[in-house]
């Protein structure tokens, strides 16, 4: 599939990306053990494997578009699968997810991935809970079938917050109460999402300074609907068109905004981008971006550690500048069969951006004209939004191949960046 980007005099109006994919998942995982119907909002694409898994266990979801309409089963009301779930590489929504399974009475067969180690950890202290999980084979295990879990007192002090939402879960399927212990220091909140749904989660402080977060069992979820914040990486794109013409005033409403996953952002104002942050409350932020004067600098070491994801988006950006912009530490990404710096620069020279390659990453010499070109994103959704910008910004049509990447992640990216431009 190929993509056309014509050039942009100046990028106006209001953008709202897919929501994270953590967050939504959470929500509807919530949603399907509630009483009753719920909505999500703004759910990315990628929901739909989520959706698929919990649907064959007999979760009624309906979706239309971003927004998903789920009527809960409640806690006991789902059904058996009829063939393994295979819960592999899907992140911090397993721990929760497994413990949904372990208070089901029937049994279910889940395959994990071997790097999930903190859904070991969660066999570990679920097992004094009377929960029934044995392992078939090195990634295959059966879980649930008992008759009735027993809520325990958990030693571990400050576990991860996915293994606290599960134990939490887990909690609610128990005769009894399920308690565990956190730090003074801790931040890991997960239990206001219960809260939310008008369940009791109680959080004491205890003489060692320490906390006691307790559940007791038996308690049944409400139904909430929730308005997902977007994924500021899918903002990211259209924000730097925005910042390099002239004139552009883009808002981005509703992203999300969370310690230690703005690097990007921080980068972005560091080098003299005009962007304001006006605070929703709960990590969620709405930007307001305008045409900013960018300063080159150097990106390297732990700096560039932040911004990896960003790498293609990045050097595009780095053409937009008053100088040379030195982008280094990417040496890891030319390992394996396929050299994505060297794919980038061979990108970047199509476009006849001046760059120069070294071993260690690359280097631009911004502020100079930039040519449309036919160039391969290979599948790659950060080269084909990096690329589309800079179709925004160069002096003739950019084609882009390669974007079919883009359906699971921002589907309308292309029409979305289309009504944001406005034409020269």
């Amino acid at each position: 599939m190929e993509q056309t980007v014509s050039p942009a005099r100046k990028i106006i109006g209001e953008l709202i990306v897919p929501g994270e994919l953590p967050s939504a998942e959470q929500a509807l995982l919530l949603a399907v053990m509630a009483e009753g119907e719920s909505h999500i909002r703004n759910a990315p694409p990628a929901i739909g494997r989520l959706a698929n898994l919990l649907s064959g266990l007999g979760a009624r979801i309906a979706r239309k578009g971003r927004e998903l309409t789920i009527q809960g089963s409640g806690l006991r009301g789902f059904t058996p699968a009829g063939s393994i779930l295979d819960l592999s590489d899907m992140g911090d929504i397993v721990p929760p997810l497994l413990a949904l399974l372990v208070g089901q009475t029937f049994t279910s067969r889940v395959k994990l991935s071997a790097e999930q180690e903190h859904c070991r950890q969660l066999f570990t202290l679920l097992a004094p809970m009377s929960a029934q999980v044995g392992q078939e084979m090195e990634d295959t295990f059966a879980v649930g079938g008992a008759k009735q879990l027993v809520g325990v007192a958990h030693e571990p002090v400050d576990v991860e917050p996915a293994v606290k939402l599960a134990l939490l879960i887990a909690g609610l399927y128990a005769e009894g109460t399920t308690s565990l212990r956190e730090s003074a220091g801790n931040r890991n909140r997960m239990e206001r999402f219960l809260r939310e749904r008008q369940v009791t989660v109680e959080r004491r402080r205890q003489e060692d300074s320490q906390y006691l977060v307790s559940i007791a069992g038996g308690q049944t979820f409400q139904t909430c609907d929730v308005d997902i914040a977007g994924d500021l990486r899918l903002a990211y794109p259209l924000m730097v068109a925005a910042l390099a013409r002239r004139g552009s005033d883009l808002q981005v409403k509703r992203v999300a905004l969370r310690s230690g996953q703005r690097g990007f952002l921080d980068l972005l104002r560091q080098i003299g981008a005009e962007i304001a942050i006006e605070d929703l409350g709960n990590d969620a932020v709405d930007l307001a971006v305008s045409y900013s004067e960018l300063i080159p600098t150097r990106v390297a070491g732990q700096r560039m550690e932040k911004v990896i994801e960003q790498l293609p988006l990045l050097a595009v950006l780095a053409t937009q500048t008053s100088g040379e912009f030195v982008i280094r530490d990417v040496a890891h990404l030319r390992q394996g069969e396929f050299d994505y710096v060297a794919h980038l620069f061979e990108l970047l020279k199509q476009i006849e951006a001046r760059v120069g390659e070294y071993p260690e990453g690359i280097v631009v010499k911004g502020g100079l004209p930039l040519r449309g070109a036919r160039i391969d994103a290979v599948d790659d959704p950060g080269l084909a939004m990096a690329f589309a910008v800079a179709g925004l910004l160069a002096e003739s049509e950019m084609v882009i191949a390669g974007c079919e990447c883009l359906d699971s992640v921002y589907p309308d990216f292309f029409a979305t960046l289309h009504s944001l431009r406005e034409k020269r």
